[in-house]
């Protein structure tokens, strides 16, 4: 019998009623169209352009992929922590590192909603690709764990599908369970609405697409700069 007594116990519920990726998969067959997969060792722009106007120390990137981002970083001198669920994406990602001779990143595949992160404080979060991907329920403790890790006035860099692109649809909370979606996009208003709980917005615009020999951006995103409020 099941039984919930806890806040665990009911989101380990809901996590039930959806249905997630299986990265693993995803990144061992590479059959889909992803950008990220195509440009995999190019650093978004943004992250680019922040790092040009910031003095960053330290860092940590949620959803790191094969480490493009976090291996940017580590290059500029920025003591990076990234961490996704794909254990295929890590191993990956700690071999581009070795490539680059990127030497201040730490790259381990875990469940960001079971890690330990109460001591850990950065100046810069970055998330490239998980946002979209998280159930309602997870989208509330995300925001809470992404504030709770920054430094006062840290930064978080979100990337995320922007409604009415090629990315996802934007869909209803209470139909995100109904259709067991695996991804929602967004509109202005509701990230404004959403992250503004929290955070200063900074920076919030459709994104372009852009291939440079050092970054890329995409036009299905949302590229958002937010300030710890």
């Amino acid at each position: 019998m099941n039984f919930i007594n806890t806040i665990d116990d009911l989101f380990n519920m809901l996590d039930r009623y959806t249905e997630g990726v299986d990265w693993n998969t995803f990144y061992i067959k590479r059959d889909k169209s992803a950008p990220f997969l195509k440009y995999n060792k190019l650093p978004d722009k943004c992250v680019v352009d922040f790092i040009k106007e910031h003095s960053i120390k330290n860092a940590c990137e949620f959803g790191c992929g094969e480490g493009r981002n976090a291996i940017y970083l580590a290059k500029n001198d920025v003591n990076t922590e990234a961490y996704d669920l794909s254990e295929i994406a890590i191993e990956n990602a700690k071999r581009n590192a070795g490539e680059s001779k990127a030497e201040k990143v730490v790259f381990k595949a875990e469940n960001i909603f079971k890690l330990d992160l109460m001591d850990k404080r950065f100046d810069l979060v970055i998330d490239s690709g998980i946002f979209h991907h998280l159930t309602p329920h997870r989208r509330l403790q995300y925001r809470d764990i992404v504030s709770n890790i920054l430094t006062e006035n840290g930064y978080f860099i979100l990337l995320c599908f922007a409604a009415g692109k090629d990315g996802a649809d934007e869909v209803d909370d209470y139909e995100f369970y109904r259709s067991k979606q695996t991804g929602a996009a967004f509109t202005k208003e509701r990230l404004k609405e959403f992250w503004g709980e929290k955070f200063d917005i900074i920076e919030l615009r459709e994104g372009e697409n852009i291939v440079g020999d050092q970054m890329w951006e995409s036009e299905y995103l949302h590229v958002c700069v937010f300030k710890k409020a």
